[in-house]
């Protein structure tokens, strides 16, 4: 009785497929005379990411000389550091030899799950909902849309955290144990992006009665393969502007006018989702990428329709969906960072998964062609920066100047 109240009886922790994904992917066949032979694939794709990933308690890289060998094979290596990967995975505790294990059990599953899916047991609970890594898909980056985040970009996302979210920032954590934090976070996404891969391709190329391929060349080859070098080549793949000009005095107002202009205009169109007065209130209706996952539900307009496929989804497992609210800049808060290199980044770069674009950026010297210049984006940091001290931005006490400043 006592092992029991102990939690030595337990179950052990299991990585889950994406139900939503495959419901989407597979749908009808799955509740109709194809479901065996389907159900067989999708046990093959199971088994093949156990033989690659391994389990949550006994991942791939346990950090012996067998498990990097193996990393080394996949391709796994040098994108994880299997040593840094064992410390995170597992159990909250200490092994045999003293070393740490279960970081990530004991600071992030609560939000993002076991398997990294953004649906922890507090989860629900949270607004917004904690990130679901296994679409490779993250905000707050260097990088352009379409590319992986660097370490740096994931290892600044732990320390600072982010503001106005649940997010908590981990600073207090020693730099080691911060990276294996980042190792792990890139170990859910890899399997994650590679389940999806696989899934697709049981989809797309096998009728329900076939057997699925698990040779090396669909596992290691076309499915891990794409997907670590995405991850391999993020630092290249940083965007690197020119830097930001040194403006004081008449010149910083000056660029934060200029700013202003070219948020309020059509050639930035910042002011269609953010609004006129960049309260966010310009386009409120909208889903991200990973609620969109599922369902293109601004696409759902008959109401019986959607109320059966909303049910449907959360039977599945999905989180209610919450509209895509754009930020409020008048409120200072900037989730990705305030520092202006990261304004710079969420403007040129655009944020992932969050319909933010990127900025159209001038080729040539022609004036009068589409877009932006870098300085363009330079002033339209100032702007963002300068915004919270407007007096539309000041308390309600500040009402009569709002009203001669905007009238």
């Amino acid at each position: 009785m006592f092992a029991a109240l102990a939690g030595c009886d337990a179950p052990r922790a299991q990585f889950q497929m994406s139900r939503t994904f495959i419901a989407k992917q597979l749908g009808e066949e799955l509740k109709g005379e194809g479901r065996a032979g389907r159900d067989a694939q999708l046990d093959a794709v199971n088994e093949s990411l156990v033989a690659m990933f391994g389990t949550p308690d006994d991942p791939l890289a346990e950090g012996t000389e067998k498990d990097s060998e193996l990393a080394a094979a996949l391709g796994l290596s040098p994108t994880l550091n299997v040593t840094k990967l064992s410390m995170a995975a597992g159990p909250v505790g200490r092994d045999k030899s003293g070393f740490q294990r279960g970081l990530y059990r004991q600071h992030c599953v609560h939000c993002h799950g076991v398997t990294g899916d953004g649906r922890g047991p507090t989860a629900a609970f949270l607004n917004p909902y904690p990130r679901d890594f296994r679409m490779g898909k993250f905000k707050f980056k260097s990088t352009p849309v379409g590319e992986r985040p660097t370490d740096g970009d994931l290892r600044k996302t732990l320390l600072e955290g982010i503001p106005g979210t649940a997010m908590p920032s981990f600073k207090v954590l020693p730099g080691d144990q911060i990276d294996a934090l980042v190792n792990y976070v890139k170990y859910l996404a890899i399997r994650g992006e590679t389940e999806r891969s696989l899934v697709l391709e049981a989809a797309a190329e096998y009728e329900a009665e076939d057997k699925l391929d698990t040779s090396r060349e669909l596992l290691v080859d076309i499915a891990l393969s794409g997907v670590v070098g995405a991850w391999s080549r993020a630092d290249d793949a940083v965007t690197t502007g020119d830097s930001r000009p040194s403006w004081e005095g008449e010149q910083l107002a000056a660029s934060v006018a200029r700013g202003k202009e070219l948020f309020q205009g059509k050639n930035a169109n910042c002011f269609s989702c953010h609004g006129t007065t960049a309260l966010g209130d310009g386009q409120v209706g909208n889903y991200d990428d990973w609620t969109n996952d599922f369902a293109e539900w601004n696409a759902i307009v008959d109401p019986a329709e959607r109320a059966n496929k909303m049910a449907e989804y959360e039977a599945l497992g999905g989180l209610t969906p919450r509209n895509l609210i754009p930020r409020n800049l008048r409120k200072g808060v900037y989730r990705g960072g305030r520092r202006p290199v990261d304004i710079y980044w969420r403007i040129r770069n655009g944020i992932e998964g969050a319909l933010m674009p990127a900025a159209t950026v001038k080729s040539g010297d022609d004036p009068d062609a589409p877009g932006l210049t870098e300085e363009d984006i330079w002033h339209l940091v100032d702007y963002v920066q300068a915004m919270p001290y407007e007096t539309l931005s000041l308390p309600p006490e500040k009402e009569l100047e709002n009203l001669r400043a905007n009238p």
